[in-house]
């Protein structure tokens, strides 16, 4: 990997310069190839996108994916990750065609990883089907949902942070397409959260604890 520092003049941004200069040791001692270093690299790439330097996180994470040699079982996993990242940001570009390719790729490498019930290849499938939603492709966006938030039930377990994330995405599609009492029917699986300790619960279950306590106050105040 290139010195970056001098290349993109950062300035006092002392997040992003550690992050410069951990990839910058992680290349120096291990070379550009390595799995360290690579994920040293998506880790500044994000950074970069947080920070609004969009264009540079997605030259840096296309020069990651080209320095991407590691052993086969290795490479599925590493590839995925980075081109989720990549994917990620295109898609809120707004560039859908591009994001909905690489999240397809993101889905075909999770399953070589992990199977396909694996946690990630379910999330990863989620992902995909929140892009067609965006894309007008609703029919195939509901099928790919619901097929992951079924598998994640029931290879994953009601409680698990993935399918508590996929049981809300799942709600909100059903409550949009004027399936209330299907989407009611979700949400009633997620009750469990509100009497959790929050101390007890992975961040994502603490997102959706949050959304379901919001949706509650909402309800309250309707009736008021």
């Amino acid at each position: 990997m290139p010195d970056l520092r001098p290349e993109y003049g950062l300035g006092n941004s002392d997040e992003i310069e550690r992050h410069v200069a951990a990839l910058r040791s992680c290349t120096r001692q291990l070379g550009p190839s390595h799995p360290r270093t690579l994920m040293a690299a998506k880790t500044l790439a994000t950074a970069f996108w947080l920070a609004g330097y969009t264009d540079r996180a997605i030259a840096l994470l296309d020069q990651a994916l080209n320095f991407l040699t590691a052993t086969p079982a290795r490479e599925h996993r590493m590839r995925a990750d980075l081109l989720s990242t990549l994917g990620e940001i295109l898609f809120e570009q707004r560039h859908l065609d591009q994001a909905h390719a690489i999240q397809r790729e993101v889905l075909e490498y999770r399953i070589r990883d992990g199977g396909p019930n694996h946690a990630a290849s379910l999330e990863a499938k989620s992902d995909l089907a929140a892009m067609l939603y965006e894309m007008g492709r609703d029919e195939e966006a509901s099928r790919l949902e619901h097929e992951a938030w079924e598998g994640a039930r029931k290879y994953l377990g009601k409680t698990h942070p993935v399918t508590c994330v996929l049981a809300w995405n799942r709600a909100m599609s059903c409550e949009r397409g004027g399936d209330s009492d299907s989407a009611q029917s979700i949400i009633s699986e997620l009750v469990w959260l509100l009497v959790a300790e929050p101390s007890c619960l992975d961040p994502d279950q603490n997102a959706i604890r949050n959304l379901l306590e919001r949706r509650v106050h909402w309800a309250e105040a309707a009736t008021c």
